[in-house]
């Protein structure tokens, strides 16, 4: 789908099955974009120069906020990864991968039908690192705002679900990175 939407493939392992990795959350704003118009559907994503703006009404295609994302791996139900509390099940992780991602699929998907929500590769969200996790409302929840401009860290996007180059703990349903 990346390859058919933006017209190159810059993963390191390619393959018809493979997910797509080396993009950086940027990319991935501008093939959301590309896809939804590709599709005749309204853009989600305003871009000026670096500064992005979602409208979260648009029928385009966007990045789940990290809330939205973390309800789709946990699927009503109540495993440490997703979709069992087995790593080995449902995730490629440093531990199984044979040093590289794996076509997706091949695991045990979750309760809503999805695969590769733990391990493979990270998936990025639409909220920033430095807002918090705590207290997020589950409705009308459109992500964290943007970290205050005194921060002495760069600002950071969040992204979840572990990597076949990470050991299993970062494939867990729970754990956060950026």
């Amino acid at each position: 789908l990346w390859e058919s939407v933006m017209e190159n493939n810059p993963s390191y392992f390619k393959g018809s099955s493979q997910p797509v990795e080396k993009v950086n959350w940027f990319d991935c704003v501008k093939f959301c974009n590309k896809l939804s118009e590709k599709e005749g559907l309204e853009k989600a994503y305003t871009i000026n120069g670096r500064e992005v703006e979602c409208n979260f009404e648009a029928n385009g295609y966007r990045l789940p906020t990290e809330w939205e994302w973390e309800f789709a791996a946990i699927a009503n139900e109540d495993f440490e990864y997703s979709g069992s509390d087995n790593p080995d099940e449902v995730a490629w992780t440093k531990e199984n991968s044979n040093k590289q991602t794996h076509g997706v699929g091949q695991k045990k998907p979750n309760g809503f039908g999805l695969y590769d929500m733990s391990g493979n590769v990270f998936e990025w969200c639409w909220d920033w690192f430095e807002g918090g996790y705590e207290d997020i409302p589950t409705e009308d929840y459109t992500g964290s705002p943007r970290p205050d401009e005194i921060s002495s860290k760069p600002p950071r996007r969040v992204d979840r679900g572990g990597s076949w180059g990470d050991d299993a703990g970062s494939a867990r349903v729970s754990f956060r990175y950026w």
